[in-house]
């Protein structure tokens, strides 16, 4: 995750961030995160990033990783997004 373009990086925090249901606390779980750790990253200002920093940051992360666990909790279309080389932002 940490090697994708910012731009790649901002569109996935922005589509996991805006969603209604947190999206972002579902990758979370999905990705292995305790619940208290969970919470600790709404207070950040933008938890998406501060989860996919931290995430990045381990020896497990790669981008089949994250693209897995975004089909797992249904946001095959942000895994899609990721998948794709264009960098046309989808309006939300």
């Amino acid at each position: 995750y940490a090697n994708l373009p910012p731009s790649k990086q901002e569109e996935v925090e922005k589509l996991l961030g805006s969603s209604a249901e947190e999206t972002w606390r579902q990758l979370a779980g999905e990705l292995g995160y305790k619940e208290d750790l969970i919470d600790s990253f709404t207070r950040e200002e933008s938890p998406a990033r501060a989860l996919l920093a931290d995430w990045s940051s381990k020896e497990t992360a790669t981008l089949d990783a994250l693209l897995a666990a975004l089909r797992k909790i249904q946001r095959g279309d942000i895994a899609e997004s990721l998948y794709s080389e264009s960098t046309a932002t989808s309006p939300v």
